[in-house]
């Protein structure tokens, strides 16, 4: 899977990061990994700076409702994402407008700032 991931329970934490080319189906299973193991309400961390994709408009649109519809189930934790340099926030910003996230997800150039970020945001739900 070009998503490599680790959730960490004792630290509420979720990072990822994107190795290579990614699918709108590979980020499906990443979140649906992330849903099945109780980690929604965690800090999490996206970085996607050494990754591309292959999903379109309509892609991010069908990722975006999954997003939303998540926020169904129970509060999400603070996301932050870091795009592909020169490349991908554009995407990005669509996905956190369309996917209703109120004010949890940002995005970074690095991943410094986006740990620092989550760092002062406020522990998730047990």
């Amino acid at each position: 899977m070009p998503i490599e991931y680790t959730i960490d329970h004792e630290k509420r934490f979720v990072h990822a990061r994107v190795l290579g080319v990614i699918s709108l189906k590979d980020i499906e299973d990443f979140t649906d990994a992330v849903v099945a193991q109780n980690a929604l309400t965690y800090r999490k961390l996206f970085d996607a700076r050494q990754g591309d994709g292959t999903y379109d408009d309509h892609d991010v649109m069908a990722l975006a409702a999954r997003a939303a519809a998540y926020a169904s189930l129970a509060k999400r934790g603070p996301l932050a994402l870091i795009p592909r340099p020169n490349h991908g926030a554009d995407l990005a910003r669509r996905f956190i407008n369309l996917g209703k996230f109120s004010g949890e997800a940002r995005i970074f150039d690095s991943v410094e700032d986006g740990l620092k970020w989550l760092e002062a945001q406020p522990e998730g739900e047990p």
